[in-house]
């Protein structure tokens, strides 16, 4: 896997969706999936190392596809460090497997820290795996097609087993940059 690549891979998807400011986006034309219309009730909860306990946003969003299928994703800010925003995506369109991106955005600050930027998949519900090269471009492919239809997003509903997802690919990219940390 070539991180550099999967690094720029999640900074292009999080920047079309209005997350991350980007050079290539119109931020007065591109509407952010971190709107106050998308917000959900429930929150991410994180214990600091200095044992402070914060609360954070999680937002979701959905667009009709066709009218049988929705595609729905989640949006969570998982950021810890003021100047090193972190967040954590997941996708699915109904009866495909789910992908999650999680970023360090790390070019906020002048030292060179690791972003530990991760794309994964999970067809059981069960397990994430990262994803190899070609289906990291193949999930940017469909997140292109998917801008460029241009469709209007609503807020999520009837997202729970999505959200226990993200909740577990969270989990995921953590012990999957501990293991790697320690290897």
């Amino acid at each position: 896997m070539n991180q550099k690549l999967t690094e720029q891979i999640v900074i292009h998807i999080l920047s079309n969706l209005g997350v991350l400011p980007s050079t290539f986006i119109d931020q007065d034309k591109t509407k952010s999936v971190m709107d106050k219309k998308f917000l959900l009730p429930e929150k991410l909860t994180f214990e600091t190392v200095d044992g402070e306990i914060l609360r954070k946003n999680i937002y979701g969003c959905q667009i009709s596809v066709t009218d049988t299928k929705e595609f729905k994703m989640l949006l969570a800010d998982c950021t810890q460090e003021k100047d090193a925003p972190e967040y954590s995506l997941v996708i699915q369109l109904k009866g495909a497997p789910a992908f999650g991106v999680y970023l360090i955005f790390n070019q906020l600050i002048p030292q060179d820290l690791p972003d530990e930027a991760l794309i994964g998949v999970n067809t059981d519900k069960a397990h994430w795996i990262p994803c190899s090269t070609y289906l990291q471009a193949t999930f940017l492919a469909g997140m292109e097609q998917l801008r460029d239809l241009g469709f209007g997003w609503t807020k999520c509903v009837s997202y729970q087993e999505l959200h226990s997802q993200l909740l577990s690919f969270i989990k995921f990219h953590r012990n999957f940059f501990e293991v790697s940390d320690e290897g």
